[in-house]
Formats: structure tokens, sequence, C-alpha cells
């Protein structure tokens, strides 16, 4: 019994022992790697600090960011706005030169004739009254005018007459130079044409016209009668080169 206490107390004594023996190697370690925690917790709690600082300052970043570029859209908007009206205002102030240099230009006329009338020394009733007589001298001038037309026509039309009556009636007319006209009607059976010129353009009977057509002569007609806006003539004999066609330009 006695030796089963003192192996026991061996026993014991020996775990004792190695348990300490085991502790004094083991300790270094443990206490390194409870160093290693500490610093690896440190550590991570200073990552912690630093994330949540990066965070807030991203967000403060973000905000002002925001702020910022809403600012700038404004400070755009607002540039824009002020371009568009300096170019309004622009374009103004040169339509506002245009108006004033026509204004300047139109006082500037309009001094000048008044000037010119007051040089005159009409009054203003003398004046309307001289440009009512050159207004009415211009009206009786343009009928005289048309009269001796109509006269002109008329007498050309008795000398006709009258070289018909003398047997002189086959003998060219001269017309008036650079007298041109259009073929409308063409009759072949008869030899004959309507043109769309007479007495207007002082064409005369037993005038002669060069029919030609894309510049090149197809045959001559001689004028039978004449009207006001038309006029008949015959085919020239011996000039007919080619067949008469509506539209052909006869011309002297």
């Amino acid at each position: 019994m006695l030796f089963l206490r003192i192996a026991l107390g061996i026993a014991i004594a020996a775990a004792i022992a190695a348990t300490a023996i085991v502790w004094v190697q083991v300790k270094p370690n443990v206490e390194a790697i409870i160093e290693k925690r500490n610093d690896f917790e440190k550590q991570a709690n200073m990552e912690r600090t630093a994330k949540t600082k990066a965070l807030a300052e991203l967000k403060d970043t973000k905000t002002k960011l925001g702020a910022t570029e809403t600012e700038l859209a404004s400070t755009k908007k607002a540039r824009t706005d002020a371009e568009e009206a300096a170019t309004k205002a622009d374009n103004r102030a040169k339509e506002l030169t245009v108006q004033l240099t026509r204004a300047q230009d139109d006082n500037k006329t309009k001094s000048q004739e008044l000037s010119s009338w007051t040089a005159t020394g009409l009054t203003p009733d003398q004046v309307k009254s001289t440009v009512a007589e050159l207004k009415s001298v211009r009206d009786a001038s343009a009928s005289l005018e048309a009269e001796k037309k109509v006269l002109l026509r008329q007498n050309s039309q008795l000398e006709t007459e009258l070289d018909r009556y003398r047997g002189t009636n086959d003998v060219e007319v001269v017309l008036r130079p650079g007298t041109k006209g259009r073929i409308l009607v063409v009759d072949p059976k008869w030899d004959f044409v309507v043109l769309d010129i007479g007495a207007n353009q002082e064409l005369k009977p037993n005038g002669v016209l060069v029919v030609s057509r894309d510049g090149k002569l197809i045959g001559k007609v001689k004028i039978t009668t004449v009207q006001q806006d038309r006029s008949i003539a015959n085919v020239v004999p011996g000039w007919k080169l080619q067949e008469l066609l509506e539209g052909d330009v006869v011309f002297y």
C-alpha cells in the first residue's frame, strides 16, 4: 500500500516535472503566438478604423463631387444662357446699326431733295400744280405716240393698197430689222401658214420672212394678210426646202 502511494507520488511528481519542462519549452512559443495575435488584432483594429475613415471620406468626397457636378451644370447653363443673350444682343445691335444707316441715308436723301425743292423757290402748292401739269403732258405725249403708231400702220396699209392699185404689190416690202415670230398653223395643201406676229410688230403685206428650224434654213414665206397680232403668209415657190411645221421660227 505504501509502495503504491510512493509510486503514485513519484508518477505525479514526474508528471509535474514533465509538465514544468514542457511549459518551460512551450511558453515562449505561446507567448509569441499571443503577441502575434495581439498584434494582428491591433492591426485589424487599425485597418478597420482606417477603412471606416476611408469610407467616410469617400462618402464626403462623393457628396462634394455631386455638389460640384450640380454647380458645374448650373454654371454651364448660365454660360450658355449668357452666350445666347450675347448673340441676340449682337444681332440686335447689327440690325439697329443697319436701320440707323438706312435712316441716315434716307434722311440725307430727303435733305438733298428738300434743298433742291427749296432752291426752286416754289411753294408746295406750286409744286403739286407743276407735277399735275407734267403728268398731264406725259399722258398727252403717250396718247400722241400711240396715235402716231396707229397712223403709221394705217399709212403703211394705205401705201400697200396704193401699190396694189399701181400694180407694184409684188415688190418685196422692207420690214423692221429683228422681226421674229413662230408658225402657229400650217396648211400643207395650200402652202400657207399662220404666224403669231402682226401689225403690232410692224408686219406688212408682201414682206418676206425666212423660216428656220434648229438654226437651219428650211424655207421662206411671204405675208399676204396682216392683223394686230396675227398674220397669214404663203410659202415662197422654190424656197420650200423642207415641210414647214408648227413651231418653226420666222425672222427678218
